[in-house]
């Protein structure tokens, strides 16, 4: 455990997913530490090593002390490290809970909340469900803000934490890690040349809409169903239905599963693609809402343009008219038509993308994000340094 002290200057980012394993929570956690530190603030991390990374299960701070974490002694672990950490002029928090929470015990000031969407939905264990009510109030009301990802977001903070102090602060992207640079040389190492190819980049989960793609997929004429490839990057529980379902409307020929994609090869899955498509719906009596999808800039900061569907946060990170595509949930027939259009007239998506790259570097860089992210903290009244 590294050695802290009340005369130092640093921010906490508390986050038990920390590694390119996490999922896009995790990589947004990341993303924040990584540019506020290029601005020169320092920013130590507490974090979980993620098990299937190292067989381990070990909570770990910056400085890459181990403390214990296995349940329950992963948040004894984690409120003994805070205790040291108290003079952190913030601590920013992944989630309300478990992490929020914890902060909250621990004493630490001032606490940040990073909201996302679906963690404010509901609870589907009914006993369950009226303490998570009354533990996310308390723990949102005391926060001394809440950054909301999407508008979206933000009401669901509300009406489950009516006081709750929180602003909206849509996400940013890596614009350099993912860049256009490369197509051709990306569907090369591939094996896609030749092909119009569209990919989704999302957990296999039923509310995640991959069965939308596949239906549109099916509608398509022979001819134009011949030249079209599906990737599919990630892993998860629905993967097995949905390969029963390409089976039955025969378009199995169509998909490659790409299983986990790293973060050193995910920008050249973006790269490869000549339209990046999720229709995420919303479930949120199973507390499965699209908050925002990081995915989305991902993609198009490569210059692919993209298809979302009207469904929680997504309008905000897919803009019509700027590279982006939004259709009704479950509306294959509509994403159908897109993929027509694509493939007849592939140029037209090719400038749509171009035009999602520019819109990215104008005003969606974690660079801009992290500097709206401190102006709100010091209208907050949150000192940093």
């Amino acid at each position: 455990m590294a050695r802290y002290s009340s005369h130092q200057q640093f921010v906490l980012m508390f986050s038990y997913n920390y590694t390119a394993c996490g999922g896009g929570i995790s990589r947004l956690c990341r993303e924040i530490v990584t540019a506020w530190r290029a601005q020169g603030q320092r920013v130590d991390v507490l974090y979980r090593q993620n098990p299937h990374e190292d067989g381990g299960n070990t909570v770990y701070s910056t400085s890459e002390t181990c403390l214990r974490a296995d349940s329950p002694w992963r948040d004894i672990s984690a409120l003994w490290a805070m205790r040291k950490m108290r003079c952190a002029s913030a601590v920013i928090c992944r989630l309300w809970y478990p992490e929020g929470f914890l902060a909250l015990l621990a004493l630490m000031k001032p606490i940040v909340i990073l909201a996302h969407g679906s963690e404010f939905t509901p609870s589907q264990s009914v006993w369950r469900r009226g303490l998570r009510k009354w533990l996310m109030r308390v723990v949102c009301e005391r926060a001394n803000l809440i950054i909301a990802n999407s508008s979206y977001t933000h009401e669901l903070v509300l009406s489950g934490a009516p006081r709750a102090k929180v602003v909206t602060l849509p996400l940013g992207v890596d614009h350099k890690q993912f860049s256009p640079h490369g197509r051709e040389e990306a569907r090369r190492k591939l094996g896609l040349e030749g092909k119009t190819v569209i990919s989704s980049v999302a957990r296999l989960r039923a509310f995640k809409g991959h069965d939308t793609v596949l239906k549109a997929i099916a509608g398509l004429p022979v001819i134009e169903r011949e030249r079209l490839v599906y990737l599919i990057a990630g892993r998860g529980p629905h993967k097995s239905e949905l390969q029963r379902e390409a089976e039955r409307l025969e378009v199995t020929g169509n998909i490659r599963w790409m299983g986990f994609v790293s973060e050193e090869a995910l920008p050249d899955v973006y790269r490869a693609s000549d339209l990046f498509v999720l229709c995420t719906r919303e479930a949120p009596q199973r507390q499965e809402v699209e908050g925002f999808g990081l995915v989305f800039l991902e993609a198009q900061a490569c210059g692919v343009p993209v298809v979302g569907t009207l469904s929680g946060g997504i309008s905000e990170a897919v803009r019509e008219g700027e590279g982006g595509w939004l259709i009704n949930s479950d509306d294959a027939g509509s994403l159908t038509q897109i993929l027509s259009d694509l493939i007849q007239d592939p140029e037209r998506f090719r400038a749509a993308g171009l035009a999602a790259r520019r819109r990215i570097e104008r005003e969606c860089t974690w660079q801009q994000y992290v500097e709206r992210f401190i102006s709100f903290l010091r209208a907050g009244g949150i000192t940093i340094s």
